[in-house]
This record gives structure tokens, sequence and C-alpha cells, in this order.
């Protein structure tokens, strides 16, 4: 068994002449080129990949070889899989040369299983060796991928770890995407070709629970939530690049909020900085998201209300909303955008924020994540219950900046509950959502009104006033109800504090 670590990019067709005559690949010790063909077995139910396996044959001229990969997982591009792999005789698997652990499924299983699609590709190597001994194969692959209905191109670039750490499998990206347009391609080609064999229905994807364990230090558990961030959001790049529903363009915007927060929580042992290029990479692609998913709230109102004082508003709205939504899928099949995913993944793997760290700072680093838990969310209760203080008499910058330290402290919950007694911690969390949510709303006046400038209405328009009026009564219902939601979160219990 082996742990394969490679980097996966899209490249465009297009563009191999520039990655051929690329210098870092002129420089490589060894070049050279084959046709590969791979058949992938399962079951028509697909029960190796419910178990998060994938069965391959390989035919490199008259040699045959077998393969099994696990799952794994797939951040910002870069994929880390156990493997198994020998070579066998025929055309189909033997699987008495795997061990017992490799294919956890009956033997009643193993006798449906059939090849579900093949891909057939040419693939051009280069071995590069780097100053530090690190060495990295790069592999284009140009072909297709075919099931028994339906076929679709293939064109990737595969940089492979043979030996060294990932943070150079980064470093190689990087250099070659500064001159080619790459992009992140998380699919590996057992996915592309499980998507033929069977479509799946394109779907949204929510933060899920964040599993950290209290043996965990300060700095493992922030890359681990950095990437379950990341994670997070590349999940949702397809629905909001092919699909059509907005939750898609939320869970993107919310992705970044809590990888925004994890940055301001931890901003005491990771420092500003060492980080200065991506927070600003992040806030632009932040931007983007944001100004569609304001639009598409907006309309959501909009819709609330049947009034034909607001017909020409909505249809204004709606061209308003689809041209925002051009400028995200831009941005996200932009080089800008792939580059920052290549960016965090090589700023998480090579950890260069402990450079120039002050010991007391990466002792702080090396401690145990729930004692930095504890008294980061105490910090952050303190500065939300000053922020609060004489709550209905606060102005709508003072409400906005009280909103946004919720956030932070939501996510923040969030982060470390697995760390607690799971009871008071969801309950705890369900009263900052509820926070969160009545100064959402009380948020959306001011946002409505920006959209209205934008829209270029006048201010004399029907449409503006009846408008005003709407939005001054949702904010006065509103406002009582935020007073109810911030006593009934300062009764929950901390659920960090032994006693309360």
């Amino acid at each position: 068994m082996s742990l394969e670590t490679e980097l996966k990019l899209y490249i465009a067709p297009e563009d191999y002449n520039k990655l051929v005559q690329h210098p870092l690949l002129q420089s490589a010790s060894r070049t050279q080129t084959q046709q590969l063909y791979n058949s992938y077995f399962d079951t028509p139910k697909h029960d190796l990949l419910q178990q998060g396996i994938g069965l391959r044959v390989r035919h490199i001229g008259e040699r045959r070889l077998q393969t099994i990969k696990t799952a794994g997982k797939a951040v910002g591009g870069l994929h880390k899989r156990q493997e198994w792999e020998n070579e066998i005789t025929a055309d189909t698997p033997d699987y008495s040369k795997f061990p017992k652990k490799a294919l956890p499924v009956k033997k009643k299983t193993l006798k449906q299983i059939e090849v579900i699609f093949t891909t057939n590709f040419q693939r051009t190597t280069w071995d590069l060796r780097l100053e530090d001994g690190s060495e990295i194969e790069v592999a284009l692959d140009e072909g297709k991928v075919e099931s028994k209905t339906a076929e679709c191109p293939l064109s990737e670039l595969e940089l492979e770890l043979k030996a060294g750490t990932p943070e150079q499998l980064y470093k190689v990206a990087l250099i070659l995407q500064k001159d080619i347009p790459l992009m992140i391609e998380n699919k590996s080609k057992a996915e592309r070709g499980y998507a033929l064999h069977q479509a799946q229905t394109l779907t949204f994807h929510k933060a899920g629970v964040v599993e950290l364990h209290s043996k965990m230090t300060a700095e493992q558990a922030f890359i681990h939530i950095i990437s379950h961030c990341i994670l997070h959001l590349q999940a949702n790049e397809d629905m909001v690049l092919y699909g059509e529903d907005i939750e898609g363009v939320h869970q993107m915007r919310v992705a970044l909020r809590r990888l925004r927060s994890c940055l301001h929580l931890y901003k005491a042992l990771i420092p500003y900085e060492t980080h200065t290029e991506l927070r600003n990479e992040i806030k632009w692609i932040s931007e983007v998201l944001g100004v569609a998913r304001d639009w598409d709230v907006f309309s959501i109102n909009l819709q609330k209300i049947q009034s034909p004082t607001l017909k020409d508003l909505k249809s204004t709205v709606a061209n308003l909303q689809a041209q925002a939504y051009v400028e995200v899928r831009q941005a996200m099949r932009s080089q800008r955008y792939s580059r920052l995913l290549l960016l965090l993944g090589q700023w998480l793997t090579e950890r260069y924020w402990r450079q120039n760290l002050k010991a007391s700072t990466l002792q702080d680093l090396d401690s145990p994540i729930k004692d930095f838990a504890t008294k980061i969310l105490n910090k952050h209760y303190r500065r939300v219950s000053k922020q609060a203080k004489n709550l209905s008499q606060l102005n709508p910058e003072q409400l906005h900046n009280l909103r946004i330290s919720i956030k932070k402290m939501a996510y923040g919950t969030r982060f470390f509950t697995a760390l607690y007694p799971s009871e008071a911690a969801r309950a705890y969390a369900k009263s900052l959502s509820h926070l969160q949510d009545e100064l959402g709303i009380l948020n959306d006046t001011n946002v409505a009104n920006d959209l209205l400038d934008k829209a270029e209405l006048d201010n004399n328009a029907p449409a503006r006033h009846f408008l005003k009026g709407w939005y001054a009564h949702q904010e006065m219902t509103h406002k009582n109800a935020l007073g109810t939601a911030w006593q009934a979160f300062l009764k929950t219990r901390r659920f960090w504090t032994k006693t309360d």
C-alpha cells in the first residue's frame, strides 16, 4: 500500500503547446509518452463507490495493472488517497492479490462487478527534480472518458509527488499557472466516469460538522478548520457554475465568511501579515459573490410583495441579478480564482505563519485546542456583550457592527462545538443563529437602499416610497423581536464554561 499525493489541474487543449514549451518542463530529467486504456469496475448499484473505493485495470501495451484507490479528500486540487497496485495477467481484476481490508465487500457482491466506464488517453510525463531534492512527476492527459451511453473529453494536468513535501506540488503548479491559465480540478477521472454512467442531480452543500478532537493542538485545529471551509466552498462550485439554485452562491459566500472568521479568531496566533495577499483575494471573490447574493435576497423580498407598483422594478432586478451571476461565473472560471485556491493550499501545507513568531506564540500554537477555544470564546462573548449594551438605542452602523461580531462568534461556536458537551453547544448555537437572523433582516433595509440606487430608481419613484414603507414596517417588527432574542441569548448557558 502507498499514499498517493497529487494535484489535479484542468488545461485547455489550446494551451498544450505553452505547457510543453514551458522552461520548467524543458528542464525535466526525463520525458515519455504512452497510451493508457483503463477499465473501471463496480456493481450496477455502485457498491464499491458507496464504500469509497475505486477499482481499475490499466492496459499499458501488453501489461495489465490493477489498482484500488480509496476516496480520500480533495482540497484546493490536492488529492490524497491510499492505493494498492499490482500486476495481473487478465483484463479483469484478480481479487486474491489485494489485502482483505482493501475490498470490504462480500463475495456475493464481487460476483456482480463489471466494467462501468473506461478512460482512453495519451499521457505525456515529465520527471522534475527540484533544488531541495523533491521529485515530482508532471503528467498531461488528453483523451476521453466513456460509459456505455455517453462520453466526455479529458484534458488535465496531474502533478504527483514522488519524493518531498506537498508544498512543492503547489510551488510547481503556481509557476506553471503564472504563464498558463490552469484551473483547479477536484474531480477525479473516476468521479467523471461515474457521473457519465449515472447522471447526478446538482445540489448545494451546507458546511456540516467540523470534527475536532481534544488531542489536537490549536494549530492542527486551525488547519483542519480552514481545510473544511475550502471543501465547503468547492463543494458548491458546480451548483453555481451549472445549476439554478441560488443557495449555491449563498453557501459559497458562507464558506468564505467562515474562512475569514477563522482567520480573525486566530489572529493572535496566525498574524494577519502572514496572509495579506490571501485575505485580499478572499475579499475579492467574497465581494463578487456578495453582489449576487444581495440581488438574490432583494428579489426574494420583492416576490413576497404583490403590488403592480413594483412590476417594472422586479423586471429590472431580475436583469441585474442575471448579470451578477454572469460575473460570478466569469470570476470562478478565471485564473485568479484558481490561483487563490492554489495559494491557500500552499499556505496551509508550508505553515509559513510559523516564521518569526515569538516562542510564547509558538507554544500557544502547540497547546491543546480546547485551551485556545475557551479563551477565544470568552473574549468574543465579552465583545458582543459590550457592543449590545443599550441595544434598543443602537444606530444602523452600530447594529451592523454587532451583527458582524455575532457572526464571528457564531462561526467560532460551530467550529469548536465538538470539544464540548453537545446539547449545551447546540442550544447556544441556536440562540446565536436567532440573533443573526433578526439582525440580518434589519440589515436588509440598508442593502435595499443601495440596490435601489444601483437599479437607478428615481428618489421620487412610487416603487421607492412603497418599499421604504414596507421595510420600515419590517424594521419596527424585528427590532422588537431582536430585544426578545437578545434576552434569550443572555439566559443561554455558555457551553464552554463549567459553571455560568
